[in-house]
């Protein structure tokens, strides 16, 4: 009997090339579905973005935020899931922030005391701001302007830094919180 060869070795032979061909194919599908979807997100941020000054405030988280205030100067911020722990006055408020030895200071913008938002203790907010070192001369000016009282203004040198609420967001009071 003759033998032609096997059939098996001219299946073999285009085997390896097709099954590279079907990886490069599958390889590049994925490459083009991550594609579509990072420009689908970047246009979603962008409008919102868009909508005002204060949508444009740079997220960042609680515990990196309370590793270092100082860290974002000039730079509107917003910090979430803030517990406010005291009142300081009509126009302050401390809160707990991972990293930080003691509650930091926050202080209501002028903009948020024109809109008469109110903050009761125990409640959980999101502010919105900037951050500024605290100094003998700001604490003056707060107790100028009648933003906070003489005897607040103790408590108040003893920060580092505060972050003035340019917006803030009242999610919710803890139990037993008054407002």
């Amino acid at each position: 009997m003759v033998s032609f060869g096997s059939r098996r070795g001219v299946a073999g032979g285009l085997a390896l090339p097709l099954m590279v061909f079907a990886f490069v194919l599958v390889g590049g599908f994925l490459a083009w579905l991550n594609q579509r979807a990072r420009s689908e997100e970047l246009a979603v941020v962008e409008d919102f973005a868009g909508e005002g000054d204060l949508a444009a405030a740079r997220v960042v988280l609680t515990d990196v935020f309370g590793a270092d205030p100082l860290a974002y100067p000039d730079a509107l911020i917003q910090v979430n899931r803030l517990l406010v722990q005291s009142l300081v006055g009509a126009q302050a408020f401390f809160v707990e922030v991972p990293g930080q030895p003691s509650p930091y200071l926050v202080k209501l913008g002028p903009e948020v005391v024109a809109d008469s938002v109110a903050v009761p203790n125990g409640a959980t907010v999101s502010v919105i701001g900037y951050v500024h070192q605290m100094t003998d001369s700001v604490a003056d000016d707060w107790v100028a302007s009648g933003g906070l009282s003489e005897g607040n203004r103790v408590l108040a040198i003893f920060a580092e830094s505060f972050l003035e609420a340019a917006d803030i967001i009242v999610a919710g009071a803890g139990p037993g919180a008054g407002g």
